[in-house]
């Protein structure tokens, strides 16, 4: 590189040695590197000089400021300051220089150090040594960009005025010496010409109306004189098929193809002069319409009242004079004011919008009016104003109060009925109400309203559910009740009744209203009087029994025991004999508790002392089963009125069973607490395999037992103890998840016995 440079000095060595050969002094050659030097210190174009391969030997400032290297980053380098896709060009250029041609102005785009791009002018000359020969290259660049955009502008502002000219609505004229010189379309077709040249040439004396002619002269004179355009005036055309038009012209001398000319603006106002005879027509009688209308209407600007017609005035007991002295504040409630102005603002803001208002006004006699109205904008006098029109609602006010009142109360009366109602859209659930969110368990309405009905109807019942619904839509009569199984939120199933009725016109729709009824203590109710009846039947069917079957039994005991003192070697089949005996006799004994139950000493009694008496009885039978018993009892546990005896019975029966239930072992928890409304609630719960569904549905008809030596009435017998204490027995098991008894018994001051 360091060769390149000193051989481009040593040319420019000789130049000077050649330059004194010829008599050139030293101080001029001097003079001619100085200014060289300053010229590329100072100029603003980037100069650069690059050798043959493509490296850089110099560069002035300007470069550097253009294109964001410094001297010390690009000598001796080869810079990326071509973009990618001008390559080829640039090549082109460089295969010119280098056959020892200059390229001057060429246009192109460079890149920066940061890689943006800025568009440029570029000149690149060879430089070459004394024997002509091309050792580098010299490249000035200027930067454009800022020219390049103005020219566009220029151009697209030449254009976007020109187009403006051309495609204006407005008719535009110019005349030069009275002759027409240029007419836009729009003027071609104001004066009716087929095309421009249909104009061009004419005299604009022509298309002047007589009544106008004559001050057409001085007029254009005084134009041009003064140089200043005139005020817009209205004056009469001719067109070209001599139809006369009124039209708004204005005047504006300008030079036209380096002429003095007049360039007239001019726009068609015949329609308009027509328009503005019959809005003259239409005020008048718009006017009349407006001072008869029956409904309020007013002017409002610049905060007055400037119009009311008479209906108006009438309606606040006020004549329309008055009504135009007196402020907004006089007739508007104070609290609706600050609404009906911040309305009336926003009126004037959006002239295009109509402001809907309800306000309390206030009658001369300082009665209250219950107003609606509408106001929009309008000018009135040249001047934004506010126009509104204003109806007496107070009846129609009272009406809907009355109605809303109504509407509430029964909507209320729907809402807490203690009936379960839904109301059903297209097999849709959109209103359910306390009750019916109560049936199904839901924590709020969300859970009801917006479902289907048929997620809350057991599949086994959609398809008379669904012929329900097509049923109650074609008439007027309420379906008869039918029993359904519905899903419950929680997930448990219960049994109700359904009946359904179309309702018109709910909301605009016609829906279906459906009134449910919980059956669940219906049917407990139904079991437990199935129950109490096979109780009562077997209870009389014990009574008379048990007494035939007693005296016989005691005979046999007794011929059993005389036969076996009298045969000693057979004793063995009369010990069977007498112990079956002794069975049957405990069978009868059952079946007497059972047909009458014996109360004979009925007292107040702590249930956890019972409780406790008889967990001390089964002890040492749990201990052998290596059953666990743990008793829970409330310590203000109250009194219950009962006999203590059969009370002990129950009990021993439940807890002998909970232990039997558990032959491997197990706890057995009892619970004794007061339950609402005075009432305790005794629970002994086992943890053996539980009762299956089938088996628990059994429980407690007669003679049905899952024991090998059990009669089937020890469950039959505590259920009708508990009924006679006024209580109530209830089994629940799941399967491996153990069995649980629940008595409820009554805590009355006294019953009758």
């Amino acid at each position: 590189m360091k060769r390149r440079v000193k051989a481009v000095i040593h040319s420019s060595l000789k130049q000077m040695r050649r330059l004194r050969t010829h008599g050139k002094v030293s101080e001029e050659l001097r003079a001619t590197k100085e200014l060289l030097e300053s010229f590329l210190a100072n100029t603003t174009d980037g100069v650069i000089i690059i050798d043959l391969d493509g490296k850089v030997l110099a560069a002035n400032r300007a470069f550097e400021t253009l294109h964001g290297w410094t001297r010390d980053e690009v000598i001796g380098k080869i810079l990326p300051m071509t973009p990618p896709h001008l390559m080829n060009e640039a090549k082109q250029l460089h295969d010119q220089v280098l056959a020892g041609k200059s390229v001057n102005g060429v246009e192109t785009y460079k890149l920066r150090k940061d890689g943006s791009q800025f568009h440029a002018s570029v000149t690149i000359s060879p430089i070459k040594d004394q024997d002509g020969d091309v050792i580098a290259l010299a490249g000035v660049e200027r930067d454009i960009t800022e020219q390049k955009a103005a020219a566009k502008e220029l151009q697209e502002s030449e254009q976007r005025y020109r187009q403006l000219v051309e495609f204006s609505p407005e008719p535009i004229i110019v005349f030069t010496d009275y002759r027409i010189v240029y007419a836009n379309p729009a003027a071609v077709h104001l004066l009716g010409a087929d095309e421009i040249d249909g104009l061009i040439g004419k005299s604009v004396v022509e298309l002047v109306h007589p009544d106008h002619a004559q001050d057409l002269l001085p007029q254009v004179e005084q134009l041009l004189r003064e140089g200043k355009p005139s005020d817009m005036i209205q004056r009469k055309l001719f067109r070209l098929d001599k139809q006369v038009m009124d039209v708004e012209v204005t005047a504006v001398p300008i030079h036209y193809l380096g002429k003095p000319s007049i360039q007239l603006l001019c726009r068609d106002i015949t329609e308009r002069k027509k328009a503005e005879a019959s809005l003259l027509e239409a005020q008048n009688l718009y006017k009349g319409i407006v001072e008869e209308a029956l409904v309020g209407v007013y002017l409002y600007q610049e905060g007055k009242i400037v119009y009311v017609n008479r209906y108006l005035a009438d309606m606040f007991g006020y004549t329309q004079e008055e009504m135009l002295q007196l402020e907004c504040r006089q007739l508007v409630v104070e609290e609706d004011l600050a609404a009906l102005g911040k309305q009336a603002g926003e009126a004037l803001v959006d002239v295009n919008a109509t402001f809907h208002f309800n306000v309390r006004g206030i009658k001369k006699n300082h009665d209250i009016l219950f107003l609606e109205g509408s106001s929009s904008y309008t000018t009135y006098k040249g001047k934004p104003a506010i126009h509104g029109t204003v109806q007496d609602v107070t009846f129609k006010k009272a009406a809907e109060d009355s109605l809303r009142d109504s509407a509430q109360r029964y909507q209320r009366v729907i809402k807490f009925l203690p009936e379960p109602i839904v109301v059903i859209d297209m097999g849709m659930i959109i209103y359910a109400n306390n009750s019916a969110m109560k049936l199904v368990r839901a924590a709020d309405k969300n859970e009801l309203e917006g479902r289907s009905i048929f997620d809350f109807i057991h599949p086994d019942h959609h398809q008379d559910t669904m012929q329900d619904i097509r049923c109650a839509m074609q008439t007027d009569e309420p379906t008869s009740f039918q029993e359904r199984t519905i899903l419950c939120c929680d997930g448990q199933l219960i049994e109700v009744e359904i009946s359904s009725i179309r309702i018109h016109n709910y909301m605009g729709r016609t829906v279906v209203l459906s009134v449910l009824r919980d059956l669940t203590d219906r049917k407990r109710s139904e079991e437990l009087l199935i129950r109490s009846e096979k109780l009562s039947a077997v209870g009389q069917l014990a009574a008379g029994v048990a007494h035939e079957i007693r005296n016989p039994l005691t005979s046999l005991k007794g011929f059993v025991q005389l036969l076996k003192s009298q045969v000693e070697d057979k004793s063995f089949y009369f010990d069977i004999m007498f112990n079956e005996l002794e069975r049957i006799n405990l069978i009868v004994n059952e079946f007497m508790t059972l047909a009458k139950p014996h109360f004979t000493k009925f007292i107040y009694q702590r249930a956890d002392q019972i409780l406790q008496s008889v967990v001390s009885i089964l002890e040492t039978q749990a201990i052998l089963t290596n059953v666990n018993i743990s008793t829970e009892f409330d310590e203000s546990l109250p009194s219950v009125y009962c006999d203590e005896n059969q009370l002990k019975q129950v009990f021993l029966n439940i807890i002998k069973n909970a232990i039997e239930a558990m032959p491997q072992g197990g706890n057995v928890t009892i619970t004794a607490k007061k339950a609402e409304p005075n009432h305790i609630c005794i629970q002994i719960k086992d943890e053996g395999n539980g009762i299956p569904d089938a088996i628990l549905l059994k429980i407690g008809e007669p003679f049905f037992t899952t024991k090998e030596k059990g009669t089937g009435l020890g469950l039959m017998i505590s259920h009708r103890i508990i009924e006679m204490h006024r209580g109530s027995l209830h089994i629940s098991s799941s399967r491996n998840g153990g069995t649980t008894v629940e008595i409820i018994l009554p805590v009355p001051d006294k019953w009758d016995e």
